[in-house]
């Protein structure tokens, strides 16, 4: 290991890559592991009834750090064997999972065949996994050359301690792959309730009248906020596909969008983007939409609450069969050429509880969504203590004790 510099603490050494422990080392990527970049086949030997290999082209072939692969191919050219890391080379650059196959490999991403510790090497990718972008050029998205995976600068302590440091991030990922498997197992539960609560095929004890059949028209009524288009800066609201909520964005210069005026939503409106209301864009406005602006294309609604709550209705509109009746009422091709007709929305027809079994299928449920996030929570904050302890582990500021 090369001293740069004599600010050193006692054991440690300067080097390329910082301040680290004297018995650790500096080696390129390829100097403890090979290397294959992958090479897509022509996607007219793409099938996915399981001729051939396993296709792992790229990010989209990888969840929960490991490979899951959507195509198979029997054109094979580049493979992986179980236990290679995938590392993606292009957009986005960095992603690292475990194969689970024996795969062809796309030009999406590439093989590393560990020589040692593939645990330890793991690791050590997934926290280089944000430095990518620094190095990534295209001109039409960003990759990564063969030469810059090959020659990435890795820190490589003694292998008993890379087996000790394994060990320890080892802890961590199996308390957040319980909390994973637990919210999992939360929302498969919530899931199945709302199926059975929201048909009527399960109700509560105290609960007999017939429940009405009603067009959204009974209880939805249109309400446009007019105004002027501000001179200056303002928060725009957006709303997620498949029923996944609204978002905002601040439009720091109005000149880029060609209207005059826009409309105000407020919380707890109904919204929907008439755009891609066929692919589930609904949502409730929240408190943070609260005064935000959209266009047109997005109208909102105000609830009769005498006769539907907005916490009831959240659950009911995310149903494959709501969604079901959006997609009929977007007629056209695809994408933006699918507009939903507003006028067919106030029609669309649902089965309707009274008020107090509306409250309490929306209180259950919503303990269940309240449930739900709290694991969420708790499970963030998990991956981030592995994410400070791995910083700290992986550079030597935290040294293990070796047998």
């Amino acid at each position: 290991m090369t001293k740069l510099g004599n600010d050193n603490k006692e054991g440690f050494e300067e080097t390329l890559l910082g301040q680290l422990p004297s018995q650790w080392r500096v080696l390129f990527l390829d100097e403890i592991a090979e290397v294959t970049m992958g090479q897509s086949p022509d996607s007219k030997y793409y099938n996915v009834v399981g001729e051939g290999l396993p296709l792992i082209q790229g990010n989209a072939d990888c969840k929960n750090g490991t490979t899951q692969p959507r195509f198979w191919t029997t054109q094979i050219t580049k493979t992986c064997d179980p236990g290679d890391l995938i590392l993606s080379v292009r957009a986005p650059v960095g992603s690292v999972a475990k194969s689970s196959h024996h795969a062809c490999i796309g030009r999406g991403v590439c093989a590393i065949k560990p020589a040692q510790s593939s645990n330890y090497l793991f690791h050590i990718l997934i926290s280089q996994e944000n430095k990518w972008g620094k190095i990534s050029q295209g001109s039409t998205f960003d990759a990564v050359t063969s030469s810059q995976v090959k020659k990435l600068r890795i820190a490589v302590p003694p292998i008993k301690e890379q087996e000790k440091i394994t060990a320890i991030i080892s802890v961590w990922d199996h308390a957040i792959e319980r909390v994973q498997r637990l919210i999992e197992a939360k929302q498969r539960q919530k899931d199945q309730l709302v199926s059975r609560l929201l048909s009527g095929q399960k109700r509560f004890p105290g609960f007999q009248d017939e429940w009405k059949q009603m067009k959204l028209g009974t209880f939805l009524h249109p309400k446009f906020r007019k105004v002027v288009k501000p001179v200056g800066a303002y928060l725009r609201l957006g709303i997620r596909s498949h029923g996944k909520g609204t978002f905002t964005s601040v439009v720091d210069d109005p000149e880029t969008i060609a209207l005059t005026h826009l409309f105000q939503a407020r919380k707890d409106d109904l919204i929907v983007n008439i755009t891609f209301a066929w692919e589930g864009a609904i949502a409730l406005v929240g408190p943070d939409g609260d005064g935000a602006l959209v266009s047109h294309r997005f109208p909102t609604y105000v609830f009769d609450t005498s006769k539907m709550l907005p916490e009831y209705f959240k659950h009911l509109m995310v149903t494959d069969r709501f969604f079901y009746e959006l997609d009929l009422i977007s007629p056209g091709g695809a994408g933006r050429n699918r507009v939903m007709n507003k006028g067919d929305f106030l029609k669309i027809t649902v089965a309707v509880p009274d008020i107090e079994e509306q409250k309490k299928i929306a209180g259950v449920l919503g303990g269940m969504d309240e449930q739900i996030a709290l694991l969420k929570k708790y499970l963030e904050k998990l991956k981030e203590q592995k994410k400070g302890l791995m910083q700290k582990l992986l550079t030597g500021e935290i040294r293990v004790k070796v047998d």
